[in-house]
């Protein structure tokens, strides 16, 4: 399976986005279960799942933000955007990772992650 994160800071248009999309599935995979953004603890920050359901978390219950997801025969991604206001510098700065969850046949459920990126916010709040 392969998938892509990418770190968009759009300081012009005034938010940040996360983009987990996954490009290619392999004939092995049985099926994708769930995409997650992930921060440098490994924690969950929003996740969807294959039913369509977006796991509640503190950023996908803040405010300005707006997240576009599905796993669907058409699209696989998760897409967190956070509008400058709402930007937490000292939260929000750091590393992040995609996360996809997936069964495999014979070796069941598994985690693949993307590489890091860093999200580097100067400010204090």
């Amino acid at each position: 399976m392969e998938f892509t994160n990418t770190l968009k800071e759009d300081c012009e248009n005034g938010y940040i986005e996360f983009r987990c999309v996954v490009t290619r599935t392999w004939r092995w995979v049985e099926e994708l279960l769930s995409i997650s953004l992930f921060n440098k603890r490994f924690e969950k920050l929003a996740s969807v799942s294959k039913d369509g359901v977006l796991k509640d978390t503190e950023l996908a219950n803040r405010s300005g933000v707006a997240i576009n997801s599905s796993i669907s025969d058409v699209g696989k991604y998760l897409i967190i955007r956070i509008m400058a206001s709402e930007i937490k510098p000292k939260k929000d700065k750091g590393l992040y990772c995609c996360g996809a969850t997936i069964n495999i046949a014979i070796q069941g459920l598994k985690t693949l992650i993307t590489p890091w990126r860093m999200l580097n916010i100067t400010g204090n709040t």
